[in-house]
């Protein structure tokens, strides 16, 4: 029975081992491109394209754009509406990190640990310029074998939680108007 139970554990351990090797080797290679999105001197247009494979392979769009807003207002709109809201949120992510791009650079992104809580990964990193640093933290879900971001937060701020407030403030000035928030967001 001794032999059977540690054979179960050692297989358990193997399995965490093998999965935390995984998603490092995801980062790894994902800050990689991020550093490279973000140190591109000289953005243009013809550059965006870089940006919105980035943001489709790596972000779990539908999900955080669902998220942002209210189960009601996703239920008071048709298919094509929310598919205008998802395309023009994709393009609003998109532009941030662009934006981004234009005003930063970085040097390093180091990875200091990774936790998993209730199937989300909270990997803990620093982002460097070779002067100072930030604390960097990217909640990460695995869905359909890839890893997803599902938020970012930035020296203890959410990504997730200040578009989340921004979008609800839109829409009640405008009454759960979705269409006025996708037009705020074609406006960034």
């Amino acid at each position: 029975m001794k032999n059977i139970i540690l054979i179960f554990i050692l297989f358990f351990c193997k399995q965490l081992f093998a999965e935390d090797l995984e998603i490092t080797k995801w980062f790894n290679q994902e800050s990689q491109q991020f550093l490279e999105i973000m140190n591109n001197t000289g953005v243009n247009e013809s550059d965006f394209n870089k940006y919105e494979k980035f943001v489709s392979q790596n972000f779990a769009l539908k999900s955080i754009a669902y998220g942002l807003i209210n189960k009601k207002i996703i239920e008071n709109n048709n298919q094509e509406t929310l598919l205008e809201y998802q395309k023009t949120f994709k393009k609003y992510l998109i532009k941030t990190i662009y934006n981004l791009a234009n005003t930063s650079t970085s040097d390093e992104i180091t990875l200091k640990d990774i936790d998993l809580k209730d199937n989300v990964y909270i990997i803990n990193s620093d982002i460097a310029d070779g002067k100072s640093s930030i604390s960097l933290y990217w909640k990460v879900v695995k869905i359909n074998d890839s890893y997803k971001i599902i938020d970012v937060i930035v020296e203890n701020t959410s990504y997730f939680v200040t578009k989340k407030s921004e979008f609800t403030k839109i829409l009640r000035k405008n009454r759960g108007n979705l269409k006025k928030l996708i037009e705020n967001l074609k406006e960034f």
